[in-house]
């Protein structure tokens, strides 16, 4: 179950839904208020971890794993710590600290003359992409890809939910409730969420491993879909056979040659 950001679509890990096809059950989905997504009345974390049970226990779906990139990461946490979970993917967010200095700001000008309406391909959006969301070696056709198939909502709700529902969040009380097997995964050149924060939630969560992979930003999936996969397929061969997460992370940077270059 792939769980995007804010400002984000259900196209965002369109690398893993490529590569997984076939072998494993995925579904990703866009929050209410965003992409074609019917608005709820009240933009907050606990009606959107409410609207992903009730997604679940739609498609008979018990038991899950959750990929949760950027303010994403929040819902996973939360739905993990109140339902059944089998593994958790937690990919550029944590548990608290998740929104940037200059975003508020940001946003409340969006918002105040209703931007969003205009297109967002952008100079200033493609400056943010290239200087907070990507690492510096990551090739330019990458990041305008990602750019071009993930345009930013032009709903305001989409941008509500951000500023209602996932500011201020802080999900360290009670983390210790998340008992599933968790994969930590930060880019060292993420300019949106501190790599210390993956780092502590990782540290929070029981059953958790932090992985650092190198010359990646806030979107590794997108910049090194090949090692980031091999992250995922160890966290799935640890739910299926019931196996120690960090030892198979470990086995699978060592096969992989992967570019992971922190496991803790």
């Amino acid at each position: 179950m792939f769980v995007h950001g804010g400002l984000g679509s259900l196209w965002n890990p369109y690398p893993q839904l490529d590569a997984f096809e076939g072998p494993h059950e995925l579904v990703t989905y866009a929050l209410a208020g965003n992409g074609n997504s019917t608005m709820r009345q009240e933009q907050s974390l606990s009606g959107h971890v409410a609207d992903l049970l009730n997604l679940l226990d739609e498609l008979g779906i018990t038991n899950p794993i959750i990929h949760g990139h950027s303010y994403g990461t929040a819902l996973a946490i939360e739905y993990a710590k109140r339902h059944p979970t089998a593994g958790l993917v937690l990919h550029a967010g944590g548990d608290h600290d998740l929104t940037p200095a200059g975003e508020k700001p940001l946003l409340r000008l969006f918002l105040a003359l209703r931007l969003y309406k205009i297109p967002a391909n952008d100079a200033l959006i493609r400056q943010l992409a290239y200087s907070v969301g990507f690492h510096e070696e990551t090739p330019s056709v990458v990041v305008e890809d990602f750019l071009q198939s993930n345009p930013l909502p032009h709903r305001r709700s989409a941008w509500t939910t951000v500023t209602e529902a996932f500011w201020g969040y802080d999900g360290r009380p009670d983390i210790e409730r998340v008992d599933a097997p968790t994969l930590v995964i930060h880019g060292p050149a993420d300019g949106i969420v501190p790599i210390e924060v993956a780092r502590g939630t990782a540290r929070r969560i029981p059953e958790s491993v932090f992985c650092r992979l190198q010359r990646t930003g806030h979107v590794a999936m997108i910049e090194r879909p090949n090692a980031y996969n091999s992250l995922l397929e160890a966290l799935i061969k640890t739910v299926r056979e019931d196996r120690d997460l960090e030892m198979t992370v470990r086995e699978s940077v060592d096969e992989n040659g992967s570019e992971v270059s922190e496991v803790r």
